[in-house]
């Protein structure tokens, strides 16, 4: 189960991977990027300060990516707990199957052997 976590969670950073090389393609800014884009009529003035709001939204965009992954990793930690102790009820469950199926053997091996052995009881 742990190999199908550590799977899935691979299965999911590639695709975030080609979903962002997928937007540069388009020409969408990457969501980490401090570039602004501007169109053809603004004004590229000094009064703009482009620095303050660039990083102030990569931030939030790489404060809400933690969160996500941190929520996703408490998932994920939480499904792959259910798993290994699932498998540890079922292997219990199996040698106690296994123990009372050797009991019953050895019971039905000793009555039937004792029945032989006595021909008069019957």
């Amino acid at each position: 189960m742990a190999a199908r976590s550590v799977w899935a969670v691979r299965r999911l950073v590639q695709r975030l991977l080609a979903s962002s090389a997928a937007s540069e393609c388009r020409g969408w800014p990457h969501p980490f990027s401090t570039a602004t884009q501007r169109t053809a009529g603004e004004d590229c003035s000094s009064e703009d300060p482009p620095d303050e709001l660039g990083p102030s939204l990569a931030e939030r965009a790489l404060k809400l990516k933690a969160v996500k992954l941190e929520k996703e990793v408490q998932d994920l930690t939480m499904r792959y707990q259910r798993a290994v102790a699932d498998g540890e009820n079922i292997r219990r469950r199996t040698q106690r199957c296994v123990e009372d199926a050797k009991i019953f053997g050895e019971r039905f091996i000793c009555d039937k052997n004792a029945f032989s052995w006595a021909p008069g009881w019957l």
